[in-house]
């Protein structure tokens, strides 16, 4: 019985984590072109834009509504790979690190969700960012939809090329997944303690979304400095002149000296 609804866990946790990364890649689209819109000083012609809704109005007029679904096929073909080892990752982790009742616990489960997770998630990542800048700046390569973009970087990079930033990777989201975990469950506990659950412990529907949204607030705006260096590192190789660093040491380096420390939380 714990199993089966151990399987029943992961199982609804990629499909909702499938749901979401299918509903929200347009404003992830947005968020890549804001991250790395500036590198260089903004000035190597690529197009730079005020805000989101700046950003969503732009890249609607002017390269249609299917620009903002660019690298969707990465995210259709990698997000239940990934979605189910990160769920397995955490629910595993989470029974031997105290339950669900230790918010270190929670944290150090998060960490090891985030791993299981990369496996897939890093290559994904990658394909779909380097689709998502195409229409923004000039670059090396264009290519004509995720599966083209996963052969051309196989054959040109190897496979080293499909895990580009993979260090970083891990230290964006390692941490942001242990606060995330870390907030929701201290959120549920606080629900639950408040009547918010059916009693069996389960929240009510608004009562998990709070959850669920209070701890993504607090998760993005905690790593996001970390994000923008690791989003400009995979696209880094789209234009190599408008990114001319290897390595997140080297692209905190040439962030600062051309856009200064606010630039960390672009996106």
């Amino acid at each position: 019985m714990a199993e089966l609804n151990l399987a029943s866990q992961i199982a609804a946790g990629s499909a909702a984590g499938i749901f979401a990364d299918v509903i929200t890649h347009p404003l992830s689209t947005v968020k890549t072109r804001l991250q790395v819109q500036g590198s260089g000083g903004g000035g190597h012609g690529a197009v730079a834009y005020r805000g989101v809704s700046h950003a969503l109005f732009q890249i609607m007029k002017t390269e249609g509504p299917g620009a903002l679904y660019r690298g969707i096929g990465a995210v259709s073909v990698g997000a239940a790979p990934s979605q189910g080892l990160y769920f397995a990752g955490y629910e595993t982790a989470k029974t031997f690190l105290g339950g669900g009742q230790s918010g270190a616990g929670n944290f150090a489960a998060g960490i090891i969700a985030q791993l299981c997770g990369s496996v897939v998630w890093v290559p994904m990542d990658v394909i779909k960012e380097r689709l998502q800048v195409e229409g923004q700046m000039k670059c090396a390569a264009v290519y004509g939809g995720s599966f083209q973009a996963f052969q051309r970087i196989l054959q040109h990079e190897g496979v080293l090329g499909l895990y580009r930033a993979f260090p970083i990777h891990q230290v964006t989201w390692a941490p942001f997944n242990g606060c995330y975990f870390a907030v929701y469950e201290k959120c549920k506990a606080l629900c639950i303690n408040a009547g918010y659950e059916d009693g069996r412990d389960n929240l009510e529907p608004i009562a998990q979304l709070s959850c669920g949204v209070t701890a993504g607030v607090v998760a993005s705006t905690l790593t996001n400095p970390v994000d923008v260096l690791k989003t400009r590192l995979q696209v880094a190789m789209a234009n190599p002149e408008m990114f001319p660093f290897k390595n997140s040491y080297g692209a905190l380096q040439h962030l600062l000296e051309h856009e200064g420390a606010a630039a960390l939380m672009d996106g």
